[in-house]
């Protein structure tokens, strides 16, 4: 468990840069002036949902960070990254959690060790990480 967590906090972290792809696709308010949930308030449903939706993101995030840093121009590189917020909100909402929730736990994770153990227990459950 204690070698999952600094690979989980930089996932958590890659997570939530890729996570402001997510928000800026969505209509709802920015990230920042939403406040994170305490991590106790987080059900294990929404971190099941964030664990599933952190890996589709994280795949995602490296398969277009290849693509923007091949693109021969500056407007490919706005279709790239349309493309790429389009996708990984269509990520998130598939897994079960809204694209604000998705940032929320990120967020609350960023800051709880606690959270970041439960996230990462998840991802082993559903085989998306690892185990120990």
């Amino acid at each position: 468990m204690r070698n999952r967590l600094p690979a989980l906090a930089a996932g958590a972290a890659l997570a939530f840069g890729a996570a402001g792809l997510v928000q800026a696709q969505t209509a709802e308010a920015p990230a920042a002036t939403q406040q994170a949930p305490a991590a106790a308030n987080i059900t294990d449903e929404q971190v099941n949902s964030f664990a599933l939706a952190m890996n589709e993101v994280s795949s995602l995030n490296q398969k277009f960070s290849a693509e923007l840093q091949a693109a021969p121009d500056d407007a490919t590189r706005t279709q790239i990254q349309q493309q790429a917020a389009t996708e990984m909100t269509q990520a998130v909402e598939k897994s079960g959690i809204t694209p604000t929730e998705y940032n929320q736990i990120a967020q609350a994770a960023q800051a709880d060790a606690e959270l970041r153990a439960r996230i990462g227990q998840a991802m082993q459950d559903n085989g998306v990480a690892p185990p120990n």
